[in-house]
């Protein structure tokens, strides 16, 4: 159990939230961390000379990088220093400041959270919110899998005997982060077998060898359908981690056999993993919803083919394999939101920014709201009982926030608490708090630019922050089109069209009219 303060509380609440596959897209995290942005940069500067990222876009992401390790309380003073006047300089392949930002991203890396731990050890006063997004960050992007790290967490909050102080939950997250991958054997099963005339590659087992695996390592075979699998060795983080890992393997592998071969081959609905006593489901984690589709009726619905259209058909794309995810992703943005005038720049991924900006006050209010309704008495929910829309809801709450009534929640109340302290950030202050929220969709969205350009025209399948780059975009890219979608089947609305109007309307809020926020898409 974690001690009762209230500070350590939210960040433990978030760090659950970061890591669940049920948290809303408001409620999620949108970043990926220090270590990992360092890591990308290295890279970036590296394709520049193949013409595959530009001499602006890299400075840019300098910039970026630079002005927010500022509050990073994960790295030294005087590294920090040091690396804010190594991003101000031009950084080209082969140049001296290179290896100096190598170094210095691996010293980082090795006493990042231990330095979280001491600060708060310490008792320096620091942001929950920050802690938590810091700590989540840098946790994921070192390769371990959200399930895993949901019950690593769970354990200690709930079911430990010991009693921690958040300084102490942060050293052993650093132990964590800290230690080497596994090694990790998994099966996949496959539906058809492998067909090939000649000899099967080592990896490949016939469906007698794959019941006597599964009988070996205990594992119910009786109502698995199988006409063979892929036993494959995997270093990764955890077991979670190991059987995505397996699976994106497995996929190349069916990739080259069907353009070698014509052969299709599908793998089974669950990785084995031997030490493992129950099968782990794969792809769990749906990358972007658009629920738009079914709130307008519109999931079957025939006529002539739209720019919207296309742009669900390649959102479909978003739960496939990395590689095709990102460029997927990208042609849905520009899909809808490229203007004629936009010549070789790429603002696309910004106009959507604004259009999640403007969305996620309503989102979180809609919640709340609905989360107030299903709890206990309190002095908001027999009005919230008497209204008619979402809309009406979102008011009265904002309103109880405004006004700071008492509130009554249900588990998990800390979740709930940190986002009532955000949206009361975001009701007195609502011009530069959301456009926080859009500067984290900004860089999501760049992010996934970069890597959509190092896999289509660099060719690198393994760039660093491929993955990261739709963790964090994906749930962002699925809120905003989801706006586009309501805005265009409601009343045909353009989508650029409507990203003018957010733009625009995110640029005259003003503190005075707080419930405004609820009607910048309206």
């Amino acid at each position: 159990m974690l001690e009762s303060k209230d500070s350590s509380q939210r960040v433990a609440a978030r760090l659950l939230e970061f890591f669940s596959a049920r948290t809303a897209w408001f409620r999620g995290l949108w970043e990926v961390g220090t270590v990992l942005s360092l890591r990308e940069l290295l890279e970036a500067v590296e394709a520049v000379p193949e013409g595959v990222l530009s001499d602006k876009a890299v400075e840019w992401l300098a910039n970026e990088l630079s002005r927010t390790l500022g509050p990073d309380e994960g790295i030294a003073p005087q590294s920090r220093s040091l690396l804010q006047r190594l991003l101000g300089s031009p950084l080209r392949p082969r140049s001296g400041e290179l290896p100096a930002v190598h170094r210095l991203t691996e010293e980082i890396d090795a006493s990042y959270l231990a330095r979280w731990a001491g600060q708060l050890a310490r008792g320096i006063p620091v942001k929950p919110e920050r802690v938590a997004r810091a700590v989540a960050s840098h946790l994921l992007d070192a390769g371990f899998s959200p399930d895993f790290l949901h019950r690593w967490l769970t354990y200690r909050l709930i079911h430990s005997t010991q009693t921690y102080r958040l300084s102490e939950l942060l050293e052993d997250a650093h132990v964590l982060a800290r230690t080497r991958p596994s090694c990790f054997q998994v099966l996949l099963t496959v539906h058809n077998a492998l067909g090939l005339q000649g000899p099967p590659p080592r990896e490949w087992c016939d469906a007698p060898t794959v019941s006597k695996w599964f009988l070996a390592n205990g594992f119910d075979a009786a109502h698995v359908r199988q006409s063979g699998g892929w036993l494959l060795t995997v270093h990764a983080r955890d077991a979670f981690a190991a059987a995505e890992r397996a699976a994106e393997t497995v996929e190349k592998l069916f990739a080259r056999l069907l353009i070698g071969t014509g052969h299709p081959m599908r793998h089974g609905e669950h990785a084995y993993v031997e030490g493992i006593e129950q099968p782990l489901p794969l792809r769990r984690h749906r990358r972007v919803e658009v629920r738009s589709l079914e709130r307008q009726d519109q999931l079957f619905a025939s006529g002539p083919p739209s720019r919207v259209d296309a742009a669900f058909e390649l959102l479909g794309q978003l739960d496939a394999p990395a590689v095709v995810a990102v460029a997927a992703g990208w042609a849905a943005i520009e899909a809808l939101l490229v203007a004629p005038e936009d010549g070789q720049k790429s603002p696309a991924g910004d106009r959507l920014a604004s259009l999640v900006a403007c969305s996620f006050p309503r989102a979180e209010l809609t919640l709340l709201a609905s989360l107030q309704i299903r709890g206990s008495v309190s002095p908001p929910r027999e009005q919230l009982l008497r209204c008619a829309s979402n809309h009406e809801r979102a008011s009265v709450m904002g309103e109880a926030i405004l006004q700071a009534q008492p509130l009554t929640w249900a588990e998990p109340v800390w979740s709930h608490r940190a986002a009532v302290a955000r949206m009361e950030g975001v009701l007195k202050d609502p011009r530069k708090k959301l456009k926080d929220v859009e500067g984290y969709a900004v860089r999501a969205f760049r992010r996934l630019y970069r890597q959509r350009n190092l896999v289509l025209h660099g060719g690198r399948t393994n760039a660093v922050a491929l993955r990261a780059s739709l963790r964090t975009a994906a749930p962002l890219i699925g809120a905003g089109i989801d706006r586009i979608a309501h805005a265009w089947f409601r009343r045909g609305v353009q989508p650029l069209e409507l990203a003018v109007k957010a733009r625009h309307r995110l640029d005259l809020l003003e503190p005075k009219e707080p419930l405004a926020v609820l009607d910048l898409l309206v």
